[in-house]
């Protein structure tokens, strides 16, 4: 496991509540994919009441430890853009 994937893990909790504050919910990974120096990494809510089944955050590693890019909701069969992080660098887009 590489130190960005264990990062990761680490911190989704943190990840989860920054990403979506009104919902009070354990957040779980379920995997972890790097691509590009980013790592895309589904996770659920639990319980799930966040309004979709699981989620795909785009992160990378911050100088201040992992930092949100991105992330996708999973509807319908199907990855939709959430939301991206202002300022952030949107290279990414084309590793999804």
């Amino acid at each position: 496991m590489s130190e960005l994937e264990m990062a990761v893990r680490a911190g989704i909790q943190r990840i989860g509540e920054e990403s979506f504050p009104e919902d009070a919910v354990a957040w779980r990974v379920t995997t972890v994919e790097e691509k590009g120096g980013y790592a895309f990494a589904e996770a659920v809510a639990e319980p799930a009441t966040v309004g979709y089944p699981k989620f795909r955050f785009v992160l990378r590693a911050g100088t201040g430890g992992v930092e949100v890019a991105g992330c996708y909701a999973f509807e319908g069969g199907r990855w939709s853009l959430l939301f991206t992080a202002p300022g952030t660098p949107q290279d990414w887009k084309s590793l999804a």
